[in-house]
């Protein structure tokens, strides 16, 4: 159901085409549907118990580190090295060393499939959770709403927060960014954080960089968020310095010591020297890049020679491997997809930007450079019990997000915040429609800066 003013959005063309999509690892190229549905409660509760064992692990390990080291806790974290750009604010945090887990396993892959890691943090984190368990799944961090743990030093500019529509965004280069730093926007961007681990099998990359990060190195996590992947990556690799960059200072309190996070925008120049990093990252944010190209000059630039740059990314194009979703199938979801493009690309960025990723890489540079997919559905409807808490996560981000990934982009088209209220009403009723059997296209793409 479009908006009631058609004369504000003229029919749109269909988004740029990214290619041949490519068949993510699987025994099968398509998703076999489950035939006999799993009551959706109890995929919650199970969906809950998997994340409240991570906390309680996650919990008991920040715990145990903090009574080796008290002082250290009430200290803040001395930053060694200046960040990316010249106006950088540092974050200062109370520091607590946490124990590292099981490295993970990284895959070097093609466009097409390869061997993936065997074992799925989350999943077994589900299966440790016992029954009536202490730790009540206390979560292993807290927001500061009040922000009084940023250091003085922080201009008000930083540490503000400009609200718009009962929805808050972030004051720093402030509509840089299109979309909210609030709770809810938080807390989606942990569920798309353990989504993204259980399609890739635990891996927190694919680049093959693994050795390097065991005996120390330097990564640079570009749109941090939450910071929950660079703070999981430094339990992980305790011998690495982690540093992670954002916008929004929403990081939590307590980190560990080898991770530091900055307030900044990663688009403007750098001020680090060149060849620092060992890898460089980018999850879920290349959609909201205004200049790919210029990010992979300066990425290239500043990764040490053998070096690697991933992006990890949904293409938001729903397909279906059969006919409950076709070119004519009317969808609301897709129309959506489509009209939050045309609104990005007046912001000044390519939702579709993934698809052309790979040779703007080349273009920058990079060898190597390596594309692997994995499909996420959209629901539960998938028979496989991994795909479907996926695309449970997927579904919940979608459905949570929606009024606050829409106001930016459909008002930049025009629309009244009335308009956008009721064609939402049919995007929610797409997202929740069983019958049809979508799945959006994880896109990881990784490439090494030359040696010589």
């Amino acid at each position: 159901m479009d908006p009631d003013d058609s004369s504000l959005n003229p029919p749109l063309p269909p988004p740029p085409s990214t290619g041949s999509v490519s068949r993510p690892s699987s025994s099968s190229t398509h998703i076999a549907v489950d035939m006999h549905s799993t009551p959706e409660e109890n995929l919650y509760a199970a969906a809950q118990a998997m994340r409240e064992g991570i906390m309680r692990g996650t919990s008991r390990s920040k715990s145990r580190a903090k009574d080796k080291g008290k002082a250290a806790a009430t200290t803040t974290t001395a930053t060694t090295s200046p960040p990316p750009s010249a106006s950088a604010s540092s974050i200062a945090h109370p520091t607590t060393a946490a124990s590292s887990s099981s490295s993970s396993s990284s895959s070097s892959t093609s466009s097409t499939t390869n061997s993936q890691p065997a074992s799925n943090p989350a999943s077994e984190a589900a299966a440790a959770v016992p029954e009536g368990g202490e730790g009540g799944g206390t979560p292993p961090f807290t927001f500061d709403k009040d922000m009084a743990r940023y250091p003085a030093s922080m201009t008000s500019s930083v540490r503000d927060h400009v609200y718009e529509g009962g929805l808050r965004y972030h004051a720093y280069r402030a509509g840089k960014y299109a979309f909210p730093n609030d709770e809810v926007e938080q807390n989606r961007d942990d569920m798309k954080h353990t989504m993204t681990l259980m399609l890739c099998r635990g891996a927190y990359f694919y680049a093959p960089v693994e050795g390097v990060l065991e005996e120390g190195g330097e990564v640079l996590d570009l749109g941090t968020g939450t910071g929950i992947w660079a703070m999981e990556l430094g339990d992980k690799y305790p011998n690495t310095t982690i540093t992670g960059i954002d916008l929004s200072p929403i990081q939590p309190t307590f980190v560990p010591e080898n991770v530091h996070f900055f307030v900044d925008d990663f688009e403007e120049e750098w001020v680090d020297p060149e060849d620092k990093y060992d890898f460089i990252h980018l999850r879920h944010t290349l959609h909201s890049v205004q200049d790919p190209p210029a990010l992979l000059d300066r990425a290239i630039c500043h990764l040490k020679p053998g070096g690697y740059f991933e992006a990890q990314e949904l293409a938001v194009q729903p397909q279906a491997d059969d006919d409950t979703l076709t070119p004519e199938t009317p969808y609301a979801l897709r129309d959506y997809i489509n009209y939050m493009a045309a609104g990005m690309r007046i912001l000044g960025s390519n939702v579709h930007a993934i698809g052309d990723l790979p040779e703007q890489m080349r273009a920058a540079g990079f060898q190597d450079v390596r594309k692997t997919t994995h499909k996420c559905p959209v629901g539960v409807w998938p028979r496989d019990k991994r795909l479907r808490f996926c695309g449970l996560f997927l579904r919940t981000a979608l459905m949570d997000g929606l009024r606050g990934l829409s106001r930016r982009p459909l008002t930049a088209l025009g629309w009244t915040p009335l308009q956008i209220e009721i064609f939402l009403v049919e995007v929610r009723k797409a997202i929740m429609e069983a019958g049809v059997h979508a799945y959006l296209v994880l896109h990881v793409v990784h490439g090494r800066k030359p040696v010589g």
